[in-house]
């Protein structure tokens, strides 16, 4: 972690599905990303995981972000510091 504390914040939309949050973390674990914070919700629109994580620099944080794209269960995300959200690209459908 770096000395300022820094954290990035991922919103994470997936569907509702029983391993979902799993799916999502195995994600997250792969890259060794430092995770300080989980909550998951279910929704109208399925499963909303907000991720807080350690901040390691823009690129690990835009790697992640095409990681959990990529990921089959994830419909949308956001990510971005805790205190404003930059939109990531739309998952094609």
């Amino acid at each position: 972690m770096k000395p300022d504390g820094k954290r990035r914040l991922f919103l994470v939309g997936a569907a509702d599905e029983p391993d979902a949050l799993v799916r999502v973390l195995n994600v997250v674990t792969l890259l060794q990303a430092r995770l300080r914070r989980v909550e998951a919700e279910p929704g109208d629109d399925g499963l909303a995981i907000r991720l807080e994580i350690d901040d390691a620099g823009d690129h690990r944080a835009e790697t992640l972000a095409r990681r959990l794209l990529a990921c089959p269960v994830v419909t949308r995300l956001a990510f971005g510091w805790r205190d404003g959200l930059a939109p990531a690209a739309p998952v094609p459908n």
